[in-house]
């Protein structure tokens, strides 16, 4: 008994002395690729018949954070390649670079603005990312007003790897609601869902030394149909979800003006139907504080009655923006305020009614907005 006990034991030390990693790659040898663009080539720009598309990275050079002498000081390096599909492109880099090439921790697909112009490049560009198991479903997607390789190409100063870059404005930005959601779990499952999604839109400064956000690209159907600047990201953000520090409402008071910061909103939406006609109530109820008017004015916003009134004027200044967005969004029916889903889910009978018809019906669908403004704070008043 004790010959077969020590025999186990024997077999499991050594057992554990030949296991190790069969396909280790040293990490001064592997790629991390952090953010990629992709462009739609022009004809004078294919090196070969069948090139479609570009597609760009940069891979930060990991020798830096060791101790030994490197060959190298660049902080990053930048590779490209044209090819006929996503994957065939990736592909070709592979097969030409040094480097082992990871995806799985990039942070950023950016998208050049043809791409989005051209629905069956478009729709064979989602199914190739979609389809890339190597690819985090949290990773951002961003349509550029210039060519995506530009926009990688660009060493901010504050960092000069672009998906670090982003990824760092956009973890605070999309939870507070200042910027669009364009996670590629959320861009798919609403193209699958609603047919319209809206990814944000980037764009680089004058001095191409910093990158930015400006608003949105509406998509439907793989087409692309409208354009939203920051602020209306904003207001859509406010109906489709519950956000903190979202915005500033600028009011006029007693020919005063007064800024009221939004801290925290909640937001509900309600379908129903009369006269054979969609109805859609937004319900948005806010919280903020007074920032600013003008120093030297005492006792403007320092009762009630002041509170009440600029509250309103915040109430009537909501609803203006929000219905504004509604009617832009009505015009092609792009549905991103997921009227059609908030059917689905709580109105199946009125669903099956309008679901062939819906375009027609988001159309002429109307819209009540109802906003509950509440300051909390009016600042140190000396």
């Amino acid at each position: 008994m004790k010959q077969k006990y020590t025999i186990l034991i024997l077999t499991i030390i050594i057992s554990t002395l030949l296991t190790g990693c069969w396909d280790k790659v040293e990490i001064n040898n592997r790629g991390f690729v952090i953010g990629l663009g992709i462009d739609k080539l022009k004809e004078e720009e294919k090196k070969e018949e069948l090139d479609k598309i570009k597609v760009s990275f940069k891979i930060p050079n990991v020798a830096l954070l060791g101790t030994k002498q490197t060959p190298t000081k660049e902080a990053s390096f930048y590779w490209e390649a044209q090819g006929e599909s996503f994957n065939t492109t990736i592909n070709k880099i592979e097969s030409k670079s040094p480097f082992d090439l990871e995806l799985s921790h990039n942070k950023i697909i950016i998208l050049g603005k043809e791409i989005v112009q051209d629905k069956r490049l478009f729709k064979q560009i989602l199914d190739g990312i979609d389809r890339n198991k190597r690819f985090s479903r949290k990773m951002f997607i961003l349509v550029s007003e210039e060519t995506a390789s530009d926009i990688i190409a660009i060493k901010p100063n504050e960092q000069p790897i672009v998906g670090v870059y982003y990824s760092n404005i956009l973890r605070s930005a999309v939870n507070n609601g200042t910027v669009i959601d364009g996670t590629l779990n959320k861009v798919i499952k609403e193209i699958h869902e609603n047919k319209s999604t809206v990814f944000p839109l980037t764009t680089k400064t004058d001095n191409n030394k910093r990158i930015e956000l400006v608003g949105g690209i509406v998509v439907k159907d793989y087409v692309f149909k409208e354009e939203l600047n920051a602020r209306e990201c904003r207001f859509l953000n406010m109906i489709n979800q519950d956000n903190y520090n979202i915005m500033d409402i600028h009011v006029t008071y007693k020919d005063v003006p007064v800024a009221y910061k939004i801290t925290s909103n909640k937001s509900e939406t309600k379908v129903t139907e009369k006269d054979n006609n969609l109805v859609l109530d937004i319900y948005i109820d806010t919280e903020g504080d007074i920032t600013q008017h003008e120093i030297g004015i005492k006792g403007l916003v320092a009762n009630d009655k002041g509170i009440r009134e600029v509250e309103k004027l915040c109430e009537n200044k909501i609803k203006e923006n929000v219905n504004k967005l509604i009617s832009k969004l009505q015009k092609d029916s792009l549905d991103v305020i997921h009227v059609k889903d908030t059917l689905y889910k709580y109105n199946q009978p009125l669903y099956k009614k309008v679901n062939e018809d819906f375009d027609q019906y988001f159309k002429n669908m109307k819209v009540n907005v109802h906003v509950n403004s509440k300051i909390r704070r009016i600042g140190i008043v000396r």
